[in-house]
This record gives structure tokens, C-alpha cells and sequence, in this order.
């Protein structure tokens, strides 16, 4: 079985209630997701939150559109995600596929191709991004790993980025196979949204292609073609937030 976990919370230091805060007539949460249902890949889909009082909202929200959630640690995303993926099902032989709710452009395309490399090259963890400088395809980030190797990152992890960002322990402790690709070599724009310009540039990109349907592909050659639009959040920086944790970093477990 596969299980997809989508990483949401209200809580964005600079963006607060970004997740659900209105796309193109639709919360941005909701865009992923439908744009997310189009992977064959996926068994289930997971919004995995946290239990602070404020993100009720994303509860609320998964229960009105009956869309599987899970609640978890705040700081402690592992954590999170291996109890969301204990708690859907997930068994030792299974694969868990995480992904962001940051990546509005986020679609199923993307994470079947991410998972068709997964499968080739038999690794452990395979991703199509998160490891700079050569491997960014931001906004469209998509990380597949198996099972076993998330479950001993959540017992042996001790620093707080690690604990924070999920996948470190993975890339840093050797303990693990890795695969590195993009999908397409030309993707090297900052897709995600962490601020408020990041938001209004993702607006731009939903009002000029097809919101139901758009690519990575037709990302690059509408950027390509109108390379004004990456004025709008030219000074957002691809990472801040694990830069932020590196620097800040300490044992925790």
C-alpha cells in the first residue's frame, strides 16, 4: 500500500493560515488536493496536521469534504507522519509518500513520476528535490520512502531538525539508499508559498494556465515565456525554514 501524507497547519510564521486561505475561488488545501487526486500511485491520501487548537480549521476542513486526516505532534513532524502512517494502515513493506502543503502547483503527475523512479532504482528514500543545490524542483517537492527506513528515522533521530523536517535523518545518516533526479532540469523557479508575495505569485500562475490541469511543464514555459512574473516574490529564499532550524539546532531525544 502506498499512503500519501500531506504536511498542513495553520501556524505559518509568515504566512499564517496559508493552507486555507482562498486560491483562485478555492482554498489552497483543497486545489493540492484535487490536483493530487489525478496520481494513480496513491492509495490514500492523508492530511497530516497537528493538535493545536488552531488547526481545528484543517479538520473541520477535511471533514466537510470527507478527506482523510491524521493529528500529530506540532515541532515533532516525524512523529507525525509515522503515527498518521501507523494509524491509515502502513505495515512494514508499505510506502509512504510525502508531500507539502506549501506546493499549490503540487500535481499527480509529478508524484508518479517521482514514484516510477522510486521503484527503478530500489532505494530507500527517493525524491525529486530537497537536496540543493542540484536537486530542487520546488513546488512540485515530492518525497517517496519505504516504510521500515521512516519508521527507524522516528526511533533513532535525536536532533531537532531532524525531528522538525522529517527526511534529514534519512539523507545524513547513511543508513539508508538515496536517489536524486528531477523531472525536468528546466524547473529552477520558487514555486513554494511561504509568503505573501510567494501567494500573489501562485495566484498569477493559477489566473494565466488551466487550475485544473496544469503541469510542471506548462509552469516552466509559461515563466519562460513571461519571466516579469518572477518578480513578484523574487526575494523569497527556496528552504528558509530548515536553513533556520540548521542554524538553531540541538539534541531533543
Amino acid at each position: 500500500m502506498n499512503v500519501a501524507l500531506l504536511q498542513a497547519r495553520m501556524g505559518s510564521t509568515r504566512l499564517p493560515g496559508k493552507v486555507l486561505k482562498e486560491l483562485h475561488g478555492k482554498p489552497m488545501l483543497l486545489w493540492i488536493i484535487e490536483r493530487l487526486r489525478s496520481a494513480q500511485c496513491i492509495d490514500k491520501l492523508v492530511v497530516v496536521t497537528s493538535t493545536n487548537a488552531e488547526d481545528d480549521a484543517i479538520e473541520d476542513f477535511c471533514t466537510r469534504n470527507k478527506i482523510l486526516f491524521s493529528r500529530g505532534s506540532d515541532w515533532d513532524v516525524l512523529s507525525r507522519f509515522y503515527h498518521a502512517s501507523v494509524e491509515h494502515g502502513a505495515a512494514e513493506h508499505d510506502v509512504i509518500i510525502r508531500m507539502t502543503s506549501d506546493c499549490a502547483t503540487h500535481h499527480g503527475s509529478t508524484v508518479d513520476w517521482a514514484y516510477k523512479q522510486f521503484q527503478f532504482y530500489g532505494t530507500d528514500l527517493f525524491s525529486n528535490s530537497n537536496e540543493d543545490p542540484f536537486f530542487l524542483e520546488d513546488g512540485f517537492d515530492v518525497e517517496v520512502v519505504k516504510f521500515h527506513a521512516l519508521k527507524t528515522a522516528f526511533l533513532e533521530a535525536k536532533l531537532m531538525s531532524e525531528r522538525e523536517h522529517v527526511i534529514p535523518y534519512l539523507k545524513n545518516s547513511k543508513k539508508f539508499t538515496l536517489g536524486f533526479r528531477k523531472m525536468n532540469d528546466s524547473c529552477n523557479f520558487k514555486l513554494s508559498v511561504d509568503t505573501l508575495a510567494d501567494f500573489q505569485f501562485v495566484e498569477v500562475l493559477f489566473s494565466k494556465l488551466d487550475p485544473n490541469s496544469f503541469q510542471i511543464q506548462h509552469v516552466v514555459d509559461l515563466l519562460k515565456s513571461e519571466p516579469s512574473i518572477l518578480d513578484i516574490n523574487k526575494e523569497s529564499i527556496i528552504n528558509a525554514g530548515y536553513a533556520k532550524s540548521l542554524r538553531e539546532d540541538k539534541i531533543v531525544k
